[in-house]
């Protein structure tokens, strides 16, 4: 089976490593092209100048891009997948995107004669790497059939949830709870900054109670900057996307709306592609500058 990889960014670069690694062909795309070459140096795998021509030369495609327009632009722009010649193409979006989008390219690929999955993925980099990811999936269980050993090869599990979009929406609603924390430690850790109290205290309060595992998770993600697993603006674009599937169906969306705008406000404010909890450190920063002193 050869698998096409569209869309190189971290999760994408580290399914190509990933899927090279236990022997697959491979073939990627990306948009800017120079990350297909510098991945293709280094794997040694085909670089395809569209992704009609990765279609074209491969079994599966298998898309991480950034979001929606990224999503159609691949798929239905010029030189999309949807040009494809290859009727037995499958095309697995493991992208995080609305389920309108999802639910618009799966209606567009099957009005062409090919066949789509959703399979968006919880966990990161070091998770797909190795092969720890969890893989929601939604369409065709025939399809699912034809590609599970695949799916299998980078998630410790595969769950099928029905029809599409059921696998996205199911993916923002993990993440509407999954990316909070580092907001609500903003605040947390801005008040006791804004008001000179030492961090340690508060370290050493949540030790004896039952949300020590968070604290934990995070503190030491923002208190030092490290590689990025998930990128500031990436989160502000999820709950941005949250809202908007909410509001598809009439309902509110103040918390997904709010989170979105804390993200996206450290993210034009040079946090654009740090790792996610560092959106706490920004908003510290914001209070040291607030309050007149700087920290002792």
């Amino acid at each position: 089976m050869r698998i096409g990889i569209i869309g190189l960014g971290l999760m994408g670069s580290s399914l190509t490593r990933r899927l090279a690694s236990l022997g697959f062909s491979i073939v990627v795309y990306n948009r800017t092209i120079s990350k297909a070459y510098r991945l293709s140096g280094e794997l040694g795998c085909i670089v395809a100048g569209s992704p009609k021509t990765l279609a074209d030369l491969c079994d599966v495609s298998i898309i991480f891009v950034s979001g929606d327009e990224a999503l159609y632009d691949i798929a239905i722009g010029d030189g999309g997948i949807v040009y494809s010649e290859n009727r037995d193409h499958i095309v697995i979006n493991a992208s995080t995107t609305t389920p309108m989008a999802s639910s618009r390219l799966d209606q567009i690929l099957r009005g062409r004669g090919l066949r789509y999955l959703e399979a968006p993925v919880y966990g990161s980099v070091s998770e797909i790497m190795e092969g720890r990811v969890l893989s929601f999936v939604a369409g065709p269980r025939s399809t699912l059939d034809e590609v599970i050993d695949l799916l299998k090869s980078y998630s410790a599990d595969v769950m099928y949830v029905g029809d599409v979009p059921k696998a996205m929406v199911l993916k923002l609603a993990l993440n509407n709870i999954g990316l909070a924390a580092p907001c609500i430690l903003a605040e947390s850790l801005s008040l006791l900054e804004a008001w000179n109290v030492d961090i340690k205290y508060f370290i050493e309060a949540s030790r004896k109670l039952w949300f020590r595992p968070i604290i934990e998770r995070y503190i030491g993600r923002i208190m030092e900057e490290h590689p990025p697993r998930f990128k500031t603006y990436m989160a502000g674009k999820d709950y941005m996307y949250i809202a908007r599937s909410l509001k598809e169906k009439r309902l509110p969306a103040h918390l997904a709306e709010t989170l979105s705008a804390m993200y996206m406000e450290a993210s034009i404010n040079g946090y654009m592609d740090k790792d996610y909890p560092q959106v706490a450190r920004y908003y510290i920063e914001l209070a040291r500058r607030a309050c007149h002193y700087k920290p002792s």
